[in-house]
């Protein structure tokens, strides 16, 4: 689990390099933490803010017969909060900076994703 934990911290650490990412947490879809960057107390706060976020945009998506929710921007006074879905176990959010390039994150995002969700289903 450590090793598992060392590798979604160095993802994120990818992320937060790019200059418009502020932090980021890896979340299963439970809410559990499984990495993050963020100070402990606030991690806690936002994975189960995150997890009530999610299922309300998965079960809309889904009511709407719009299919498996894969992205989500909530757009806020100070900045983004980015949900990407990392598979079926795992959402990667991250906080971006109000002026941050959304077209870039969400790239690096979905790149990011992708290695999650390989790590943490191998």
């Amino acid at each position: 689990m450590v090793e598992i934990e060392n590798q979604l911290n160095s993802i994120l650490a990818e992320l937060k390099e790019s200059g418009d990412v502020e932090s980021s947490l890896v979340i299963r879809r439970d809410g559990l933490i499984l990495a993050s960057d963020l100070p402990q107390i606030e991690s806690r706060n936002i994975s189960s803010l995150v997890a009530a976020l999610l299922s309300t945009s998965e079960s809309t998506s889904m009511e709407l017969k719009r299919g498996a929710m894969q992205e989500l921007v909530v757009e806020s006074e100070k900045g983004k909060i980015v949900l990407v879905s990392a598979g079926k176990l795992a959402v990667l959010v991250s906080l971006v900076k109000k002026e941050g390039n959304l077209g870039f994150v969400l790239i690096s995002m979905e790149r990011a994703a992708k290695k999650i969700e390989n790590i943490i289903t191998s």
